[in-house]
């Protein structure tokens, strides 16, 4: 469960579709105030979490439920770790299993500092001073966290992070790139990984995986970007 919009909601569909999982993807709409500023989202607040945090006390979006074991799930790493372990997506062997992981809490600090950008809660409180920062952001921040990815795709000579086959990692790395190119696109920056020849064929080469053409072809990756509070949605 997650908001509905991409952000860190879409590699664990992704993971779900690749793998042909039976699962319910449950998203929650956040609603403006009727008076005053800000918003609310009454089925995640009033409902859901109060439930389910009887089970979890450390509940927040993303979430996942295993229906079969009644397990709570929640923090975004835990839950793609579980969905992986679950789903066969973590590792078939410990080096695997070690580069995995390695990556994905990589990936985490990248996401948070892409959320302070694009969110008025973060670094920028308004439109202007998130313009601004763009520049920044593609010429110095970002290129930064994308060399140690192509370094670490050239140091293991494998077309994905943790190997040969996509693994949990891959579908979140795709997904921070992805949402990079839309930015760039958007705002008529060069794209991001232009310069970076094993980010590039990492890129092309998930995009074009046969066991995701239906997230692709479906309604799931043409969602919003952010939510609606975003600079950037």
């Amino acid at each position: 469960a997650y908001w509905d919009f991409r952000g860190l909601g879409a590699p664990m569909r992704m993971m779900c579709i690749y793998a042909g999982a039976d699962c319910e993807d449950v998203k929650y709409e956040a609603l403006k105030k009727p008076r005053g500023s800000g918003w609310v989202a009454p089925v995640w607040e009033k409902k859901d979490k109060p439930k389910y945090k009887k089970s979890n006390a450390l509940l927040q979006l993303p979430y996942v439920i295993n229906h079969s074991s009644g397990e709570v799930v929640a923090q975004s790493n835990a839950v793609y770790l579980y969905l992986g372990r679950i789903l066969r997506l973590n590792g078939s062997t410990s080096q695997e299993q070690l580069a995995n992981e390695q990556v994905l809490f990589h990936l985490h600090g990248m996401w948070m500092e892409l959320r302070d950008l694009v969110y008025p809660f973060g670094g920028n409180k308004d439109e202007e001073s998130f313009l601004e920062a763009l520049g920044n952001h593609f010429t110095t921040w970002l290129p930064g966290h994308y060399e140690k990815l192509e370094d670490w795709l050239r140091q293991r000579d494998t077309p994905f992070f943790a190997g040969q086959q996509p693994r949990t990692a891959d579908f979140h790395v795709w997904e921070l790139m992805d949402q990079q190119e839309a930015m760039a696109h958007a705002y008529e920056y060069d794209s991001p990984v232009a310069t970076y020849d094993k980010l590039q064929a990492f890129y092309s080469k998930f995009r074009q995986l046969s066991r995701l053409q239906p997230y692709f072809e479906g309604q799931d990756s043409r969602l919003p970007i952010n939510n609606k509070m975003a600079f950037f949605k």
